[in-house]
Parts: structure tokens; C-alpha cells; sequence
């Protein structure tokens, strides 16, 4: 019969190994409570991280479409530019351009005369510079002979000078003294005809 000392002694053995049991289960869980921990945190990073990735080639996208409108705009607003400064030399010259004015009358003069209803410059005066403080005038003292339409043709013409569309050189009239006659045209049709001497100011820079 085993004595006293050997049963304690494998009693505290037994006791030691369940304890050292009880540790590694405790350890063990700990361990797979941590490895879940980190792994699910490891997923929600790489979640995170693989969303950025994303945003950041979108945003490169988004980028790389912005530069391309922008230069198409770019490209756009500088055609456009350069039509409106070649279109503002025409309206609003850096000089009194009188050559360039003169033959602008004369077509004007020749897209508005027909048989039907006569517009004539018979005389184009160009008188001394006016200096403004922000532009200059060059005076402009003409006779016509037109036909009532085509008088208020040439008003209208005066009025929309200006416009960067019409490509008119900026005027106004400062006076103008009309003669009214009757007149036939070709076609041996009654028309009023206006005779008429007319002061305009035209400005550049």
C-alpha cells in the first residue's frame, strides 16, 4: 500500500498538470480572442484602404477629364479671344483707319443701291481729330442720296454700329439736314427720294 508522501505528492502533481491545463485552454483562448481581434481589424483596413484606393483612382479620373475639358475650353476661349480682338480692331480701331472706313461706306453703299431703290454717296469729308480722355473722334461729313428704305437702312446701320457681330465701326450721328424730292427709279415707279448731308463721329482709340 503506497505511504502517505507518495499520495500527496501525486495528488499535487495531478492538481499542477489540470492547473497547467487550465492555463494553456486560458492561454489559448486568449490568443485566438486576439488573433480574431487583430484579423477583423487587419478586414476593416484593408477594407478601408482597398475604398481609398478606389477614391484615388476616381479622383485621378475625375482629374484627368477636368484637365482634358479644360483644355478643350481653353483651346475654345482662345479661339474666342482672338476673334473678339480681331473683331474689335474692325469696331474700335487703334487709329483713325479713314482708308478702312471709307471702304466700308462704299460697301455698304453698293449692298444697299439697286434699280429699285437708289442709296449714292456722292461726297465723303474727313475733318480734323477729336482727343477724348478715353477714345478719339474722327469727324465725318457726308452727302447722300438714297431712297426712304434705304435712308432708314443706314440709320439702323449707324445705330447698331458697335457690335462686335455686325463688325460696324463705332459711330453716331451729331447732325444731319434732309431735302425730300420725288424721284423714278428704273423701273419708272414713283419714290420718294431723300437728299440728305449728314455729320458722323467716329471713334477709335
Amino acid at each position: 500500500m503506497p505511504n502517505l508522501s507518495y499520495l500527496i505528492a501525486a495528488k499535487r502533481e495531478e492538481t499542477q498538470i489540470k492547473s497547467y491545463a487550465v492555463l494553456c485552454g486560458v492561454l489559448l483562448i486568449a490568443f485566438g480572442a486576439f488573433t480574431y481581434m487583430k484579423w477583423q481589424e487587419y478586414s476593416v483596413m484593408k477594407t478601408v484602404v482597398d475604398k481609398n484606393k478606389a477614391y484615388i483612382s476616381a479622383l485621378k479620373e475625375e482629374g484627368a477629364n477636368e484637365k482634358a475639358s479644360f483644355d478643350t475650353k481653353k483651346a475654345s476661349i482662345n479661339e474666342l479671344k482672338t476673334e473678339i480682338e480681331s473683331n474689335l480692331v474692325e469696331v474700335f480701331p487703334a487709329v483713325d483707319s479713314y482708308t478702312e472706313l471709307t471702304r466700308k461706306f462704299d460697301k455698304f453703299e453698293q449692298d444697299l443701291s439697286t434699280k429699285d431703290s437708289v442709296f449714292e454717296i456722292s461726297n465723303i469729308e474727313y475733318q480734323g481729330i477729336v482727343k477724348k480722355d478715353n477714345s478719339s473722334i474722327l469727324p465725318v461729313r457726308m452727302s447722300i442720296r438714297s431712297s426712304k428704305p434705304n435712308f432708314e437702312k443706314f440709320l439702323h446701320y449707324v445705330e447698331s454700329s458697335g457690335s462686335l457681330a455686325g463688325k460696324a465701326r463705332l459711330m453716331d450721328i451729331s447732325s444731319i439736314r434732309l431735302n425730300f424730292e420725288k424721284g423714278n427709279d428704273l423701273s419708272g415707279k414713283t419714290e420718294e427720294i431723300i437728299n440728305f448731308s449728314v455729320q458722323i463721329n467716329a471713334y477709335f482709340q
